[in-house]
């Protein structure tokens, strides 16, 4: 009778063991591992919310070859504006914007170089279209987001220069784009050094630089946040030459690759998909 006992003791054990391999959900955790386990260049996705690429300047409908598909997205960083960190960059454009498209109080269009864009009539923009504030309240990327991918992405306190002075000032931003510098460049003439370059594009030849919409078979050219010195509406932005020039910031014909940053103990699967990437894990 007494050995029956500890069979039964050595089952119960045995089954609280399994239990704890698995979440409430019924998710094997061993399928699992921190974001911060990935290498530099893989690629990761929520499948639980879709963005639509829209191919029009201006972020406008164009054709049918747009998509509305998960954000895929490229580990680029790690430990990067803080400890406890990933950055995530966006493979493929979101579409097509203006810099700034602020009205000022005449009613003319602003234009200006400023990622800041604070103090308008009518603010508008790369900044408040990706974060969905502002005029862009209840619309732009951020708006798009599922509640559980919200809840991954921190609020990143992000380095930026005056066009004119170059004197630094920080914005505090769920979403934002690269500078000049974090793509990687060395050669700041024209421009300012803001932040430090991306690990994944040090040393990378251009093809890591190109990027395009989902539906078109070629790359376009993106906007970075680094102002132009010469004058208050030249931006930085990067060629599919993998070229730095400027464009006026009020061209809704340059393409938005998105940055954010997650904490490393965010999940993903063990193992990629059959497309090569890395689903997150709730």
């Amino acid at each position: 009778m007494k050995h029956h006992y500890s069979w039964i003791k050595t089952l119960i054990i045995i089954l609280l063991i399994a239990g704890c391999s698995s979440d409430g959900g019924g998710n094997n955790k061993a399928s699992t591992q921190n974001i911060a386990e990935l290498n530099i260049g893989d690629r990761i996705v929520d499948t639980g919310w879709t963005w639509e690429f829209r191919h029009g300047y201006g972020y406008s409908n164009y054709g049918t070859s747009e998509k509305t598909e998960p954000v895929v997205w490229i580990v680029v960083a790690k430990d990067h504006y803080a400890a406890g960190t990933v950055t995530l960059i966006t493979e493929s454009l979101l579409g097509f914007y203006a810099y700034d498209s602020s009205i000022i109080d005449s009613g003319l269009l602003a234009g200006k170089n400023q990622w800041n864009q604070s103090g308008e009539t009518r603010p508008g923009g790369l900044r408040p279209w990706l974060n969905s504030t502002g005029f862009h309240q209840g619309e732009g990327f951020y708006n798009a987001f599922s509640a559980d991918f919200k809840g991954i992405v921190l609020a990143t306190q992000v380095e930026n220069k005056e066009y004119d002075t170059g004197k630094s000032y920080v914005t505090t931003d769920n979403v934002f784009i690269p500078s000049h510098t974090e793509m990687g460049a060395a050669d700041h003439e024209g421009t300012y050094e803001i932040g430090k370059p991306y690990e994944y594009f040090v040393g990378a030849d251009y093809i890591r630089l190109r990027a395009k919409i989902l539906g078109e078979s070629w790359e376009r050219d993106y906007w970075t946040r680094s102002p132009y010195s010469a004058g208050y509406r030249p931006v930085g932005s990067v060629t599919t030459s993998g070229y730095y020039v400027s464009y006026f910031a009020d061209f809704n014909s340059v393409g938005v690759r998105a940055v954010v940053n997650v904490g490393s103990g965010v999940k993903v699967s063990k193992e990629a998909n059959e497309q090569g990437v890395f689903e997150i894990k709730y």
